[in-house]
């Protein structure tokens, strides 16, 4: 990892730039929960961060249907910049939600490699935001939508 001080703002408009196509293609609303002239400065590995939004931006898109919204927001607190990705998707049944972080881990049983994802996503978004010593998790309720959030550090940890 290359951990280093980066402003997450420029990062995160540049991934829901990526997704706009696809977004537009399906009719979904991607919003923005982040003041765009506030930098949030992160202390992390920019690459894998990247890599986190991406992963957590392309499965909100993905599960949200036509008409739909996808919100990426950012909240600094102290010392820490909280991410968070909603969405207005199916949700995740209550029984399953512990499990999308295990690897090769799919909701939706009918899809499988040859039409879309393999069911790394979120075991990849676990594993780099614990390396940064953050931590993920997920609220969902079965027809009300999902919304990931993740923490990063801000500035180093003195103690």
């Amino acid at each position: 990892m290359h951990t280093r001080e980066f402003d997450l703002t420029e990062i995160a408009e540049r991934v829901l730039g990526k997704f706009k196509p696809m977004a537009a293609e399906k009719g979904i609303i991607l919003a923005t929960g982040f003041d765009r002239k506030e930098p949030a400065v992160a202390l992390a590995d920019s690459d894998r961060i990247e890599q986190v939004l991406m992963n957590l931006l392309d499965n909100a898109v993905r599960a949200t249907p036509a008409g739909g919204k996808v919100e990426l927001s950012l909240t600094a607190i102290q010392n820490e910049i909280l991410v968070s990705v909603k969405d207005s998707g199916p949700g995740i049944p209550p029984g399953e939600q512990h499990l999308i972080w295990e690897r090769f881990y799919k909701i939706d049983k009918s899809r499988t490699r040859s039409s879309s994802g393999t069911g790394l996503g979120l075991a990849i978004v676990k594993d780099i935001v614990e390396a940064h010593g953050g931590s993920v998790k997920v609220a969902s309720k079965p027809g009300a939508g999902s919304t990931f959030t993740f923490n990063l550090p801000t500035k180093v940890n003195k103690s």
